[in-house]
C-alpha cells in the first residue's frame, strides 16, 4: 500500500519537524501509526564582498541541514572556514529570495575582503560528512586559529560526568524524533549557555558556535561543547577556530581529531559514560582528583 506523506511542518525548538504515516510490523501484526521525523533540506549560502572597489560574489556552500537557526549555522560554518573571525565582519545575512527558505546570502563590511584561498574551491557539504575537502592539519593552520585559553585545573571532574547528561536532557527533538544529534555549550561551572539540534551532527556544532560568535562571547574566558556524536577532524576544526578549549564526546575520536587537538591545545574528551571518560589530550585543565 503506498504510504500518505503530510506535508505538515511544525518548528520545535526552532527546528523543523515532519509528521508521516507509517506501517509498524510487530509480533506478526501490523497498524498503522502517526510518526514524526527530522525535516532534512539543501541550503545554499552566497558570499558577497567589495575587493579594490569591485564588487564580487559566489556561492560559497550547499549543505544539506534541518532547517532553523540558519544564520547560527552560517555564521558558524563561516567561522570554522576561516571566512571571518569576528561578527562585526558581517553586513547582513539574508533570505535570497522571500519564497524560499534554502537561498541565503551573506554581505561582508565594505571595509573586509576574506581570504581568497579559503573561497577558491567551490564548497558542496553534507549533514553526514561535513567539509571533507578540509582534513589536515596543515589546512587548518593556514586558517589561523585564535589562541586557546591556558588556564590549567578548572574543569571539575564531577562536570564532565554531569554535562552530557544535561545536554540530553534538553534534546527535546531527539526525544520528539530519534533522529539528529546535540551540541551543547557550558561555561567553566558546567552552566548550560545554548544547545542547537540537527540531522547533521556538524550542523549542530555550526549552530551553537555561530549562536556564540553573535553573543560575542569572550575567546579568553574558557568553555565546553559536548556534542552527542562521534568527534572527526572537522568538529575539532570548529572548536579551535572558535577558541574553545575543552571538546567533550559520548562517542569516539578519530586519530586525526587526536592529532589536532595535540598541535593546537585542545583538551579532548571522549566515551563519557556514567562512571568513566577517556582523556586524549589537554587533561592538565582537568582539577586533581580528589579536589
Amino acid at each position: 500500500m503506498k504510504q500518505k506523506y503530510q506535508q505538515v511542518h511544525e518548528i520545535s525548538n526552532g527546528l523543523a519537524v515532519t509528521k508521516i504515516s507509517k506501517s509498524r510490523y510487530q509480533n506478526g501484526s501490523r497498524k498503522l501509526l502517526n510518526d514524526e521525523v527530522v525535516v532534512e533540506q539543501p541550503m545554499q549560502i552566497r558570499l558577497f564582498w567589495q575587493e579594490d572597489n569591485t564588487d564580487k560574489e559566489q556561492v560559497f556552500s550547499i549543505t544539506m541541514r534541518t532547517p532553523g537557526d540558519d544564520e547560527e549555522l552560517i555564521l558558524g560554518l563561516l567561522l570554522s572556514e576561516g571566512v571571518i573571525d569576528n561578527y562585526q565582519q558581517v553586513y547582513s545575512i539574508a533570505l535570497e529570495m522571500d519564497d524560499n527558505s534554502n537561498l541565503w546570502e551573506v554581505r561582508l563590511v565594505n571595509d573586509y575582503s576574506p581570504t581568497i584561498n579559503t573561497l577558491e574551491r567551490y564548497q558542496v557539504t553534507y549533514s553526514s560528512c561535513g567539509l571533507c575537502g578540509s582534513t589536515s592539519l596543515k589546512s587548518l593552520e593556514l586558517k589561523n586559529p585564535t589562541q586557546l585559553n591556558d588556564e590549567k585545573h578548572w574543569l571539575a571532574i564531577s562536570r564532565v560526568y554531569e554535562m552530557p547528561e544535561i545536554m540530553k536532557q534538553q534534546q527535546q527533538v531527539f526525544l520528539q524524533t530519534g533522529g539528529c544529534h546535540a551540541a551543547a555549550l557550558f561555561d567553566f561551572k558546567g552552566r548550560l549557555i545554548s544547545l542547537y539540534e540537527d540531522i547533521g551532527r556538524h550542523n549542530a556544532v555550526d549552530k551553537l558556535l555561530g549562536k556564540k560568535l553573535k553573543n560575542e562571547l569572550s575567546n579568553s574566558k574558557p568553555f565546553c561543547v559536548v556534542v552527542s556524536s562521534r568527534l572527526s577532524f572537522e568538529i575539532v576544526q570548529k572548536a579551535i577556530m572558535s577558541g574553545v578549549s575543552v571538546l567533550i564526546s559520548v562517542g569516539s575520536p578519530s586519530d586525526l581529531a587526536i592529532s589536532a587537538a595535540k598541535r593546537f591545545d585542545l583538551t579532548l574528551i571522549c566515551f563519557v559514560k556514567e562512571n568513566s571518560f577517556n582523556v586524549y589530550n589537554g587533561e592538565w585543565r582537568l582539577s586533581p582528583l580528589g579536589s
